[in-house]
């Protein structure tokens, strides 16, 4: 048992019911619901058509970004989100940016699976080949435009760890995971272990996804993850009559660093990571094991880590998804997990307000958490009217309360587990 912590020291977040982290708890507070019927494409004729978007204008956090930067957002969504999550909070970056050894600062960043449509650049490229001489030269003249190691030819899944590692000038590693639904989280477990097996000072974790797009969405509603849109509340976690998630989006990352890294600095941390449980099922491409061994595995991992006792813990933030087949599986991994502190632990999930962002599903909840930790405010379930588990404290209000320890945890397709256990550092 280690008992090694990892702190926070800052993070920022673009999701459908906060632009930046300031816009939070006061929208988790008011119960702000961004569900609701998709805008950015068409979805006529589709019975799938409600989701969480991101309504928010983003031009003008992009404006200063590059040419190339700008043009390649109107088409890669989870660019856009993450230039603009970078730049909600760059003034207070800057310190960090400055203090840290660039050779001991790296990039973990979950990422979702549709990549950049390079049909859109099939002229050009066709154009080296056909016309030009020097077509190899020219070609990769092209991709090095605008003095950026970024390029949607040459890297469409590294470029979100690439564009933060620039902004933060981290050259330690850039490094991209991509595992669905724990995919960020997984890269916050990464960055942890990097700082406490020394390989970095500071690590900048996180993901950006959307799946508010035609295929995932297609995809996700033929799987029966998202429900057919009938005008009913689409997310219901916890709740008998639940018929599947929202579709969602988003873009976040923390700034994570050693405790020498806080105490040679001065610094103050948000909260710190005490430990993680990584498991995975192997149970079923889209579906976990029914009796939820292994996610009961992956809390008892964090809480052991971090060297804590189940009745420690104040609140578990569920990945509560909605879906008929997580949230009952879920619960029986707790009771697994926490034996009987399970039911005196209260429980929710704001999946029902912001919808599943997938890869940035971990690192949007995990932003959340710590501003709950921050204002001692843990959310109630927003649509819960008849829980699955009586016996769990499923909550049906909000409650006020300090958060010493949390648990978050995230289920994935193929049944890969990840849950953080997380320590409030300002109690």
């Amino acid at each position: 048992m280690k008992q090694s912590k990892v702190y926070i020291l800052d993070h920022e977040l673009v999701s459908p019911i906060a632009l930046g982290r300031n816009d939070i708890i006061e929208n988790i507070k008011a119960g702000t619901d961004a569900c609701g019927k998709i805008e950015n494409f068409d979805v006529t004729g589709l019975p799938f058509n409600d989701g969480a978007e991101v309504r928010f204008d983003l031009k003008d956090l992009l404006k200063n970004e590059p040419n190339s930067i700008q043009e390649l957002s109107k088409i890669d969504r989870k660019l856009e989100l993450l230039a603009a999550a970078f730049h909600k909070g760059a003034d207070r970056f800057s310190e960090i940016i400055e203090l840290a050894n660039p050779a001991r600062t790296g990039v973990y960043m979950g990422v979702g699976a549709e990549s950049i449509p390079l049909e859109m650049f099939e002229g050009d490229v066709r154009n080296f080949l056909d016309k030009k001489l020097n077509a190899v030269i020219e070609l990769i003249s092209k991709m090095n435009e605008g003095g950026s190691a970024i390029g949607a030819l040459s890297n469409p899944h590294d470029l979100y760890a690439v564009y933060l590692a620039e902004k933060f000038n981290a050259k330690a590693f850039q490094n991209s995971i991509l595992t669905a639904c724990v995919s960020s989280t997984q890269a916050i477990a990464h960055g942890y272990d990097a700082i406490l097996n020394g390989d970095a000072d500071v690590v900048i974790a996180g993901g950006t996804d959307s799946i508010l797009n035609m295929i995932s969405l297609i995809s996700f509603g033929k799987l029966g993850v998202i429900p057919v849109s009938d005008g009913s509340i689409a997310c219901l976690p916890f709740d008998i009559n639940r018929k599947g998630t929202s579709s969602g989006e988003a873009a976040g990352f923390v700034i994570m660093a050693s405790k020498k890294f806080v105490e040679e600095n001065n610094l103050e941390a948000l909260v710190s990571i005490c430990g993680y449980g990584n498991t995975l099922d192997g149970y079923k491409i889209t579906a976990p094991d029914p009796e939820g061994i292994s996610m009961a595995k992956a809390i008892k991992d964090a809480i052991a880590e971090a060297g804590i006792l189940a009745e420690e813990v104040d609140y578990y933030y569920a990945h509560g998804t909605g879906t008929r087949q997580n949230d009952g599986t879920e619960l029986n991994a707790m009771k697994n997990a926490f034996g009987v502190s399970a039911k005196n632990i209260p429980i929710s999930s704001t999946k029902d307000r912001h919808g599943h962002a997938i890869a940035a599903a971990g690192v949007q909840e995990l932003c959340i958490l710590i501003e709950l930790m921050q204002h001692s405010h843990i959310p109630k379930n927003l649509n819960l009217q008849t829980p699955i588990d009586e016996e769990m404290n499923l909550l049906q209000e909000d409650l006020s309360k300090p958060i010493k320890y949390a648990v978050k945890s995230n289920f994935a397709f193929g049944g890969i587990n990840t849950v953080l256990a997380v320590k409030n550092e300002q109690l």
